[in-house]
């Protein structure tokens, strides 16, 4: 999965895109072409709407929260920026996804994500202020932007979890 993605599509075409019933959007949906986690995002989720009755059926939603998972027993928000890749083959056990994984699961919609490609060892040379000692150097990255060929809005698969702040508020 990402730790980068572009999505720039227009309000409208998110809701007719993916038959939102709810546009429980504050504001405007700017575009971002270099999302980040802790950068607030749409998605789209079915839940009952805010205030409505226990009795009232879920709704398709299109809202926007922060990028990042907070696991509802988290402290304070910082964890969500580390938190934005679940594994397939372990999101049901892990303690941090599995009550997101179970009850939790929103669309994101996106144009498309970056993937970064590791070049070839570069070699370096040698720091002539430290003898013969081999100047270490960070692997040079090449980033890729996967998107369908056809131009079409991705949805990227989500889990979003409910967290208070023991200080209170919300995130």
């Amino acid at each position: 999965m990402c730790g980068r993605y572009a999505t720039t599509r227009a309000r409208q075409e998110l809701l007719d895109e993916f038959q939102v019933q709810l546009d429980a959007v504050d504001g405007d949906i700017q575009p971002d072409y270099n999302v980040a986690p802790t950068k607030q995002v749409p998605v789209v989720l079915n839940r009952r709407p805010k205030d409505a009755p226990e009795e009232e059926a879920a709704v398709r939603q299109l809202r926007t929260v922060r990028w990042g998972l907070v696991p509802s027993w988290a402290k304070d928000l910082s964890i969500g920026s580390r938190m934005i890749n679940a594994r397939f083959e372990t999101v049901h056990e892990k303690p941090s996804y599995r009550r997101a994984f179970a009850r939790r699961r929103c669309l994101l919609p996106a144009d498309g994500y970056f993937e970064w490609y590791v070049l070839q060892d570069q070699g370096g040379s040698p720091d002539p202020a430290e003898g013969e000692k081999k100047a270490k150097k960070k692997p040079q990255k090449q980033p890729y932007f996967i998107r369908p060929n056809d131009g079409a809005v991705m949805a990227m698969a989500g889990l979003y979890e409910l967290w208070k702040s023991p200080k209170g508020g919300s995130g």
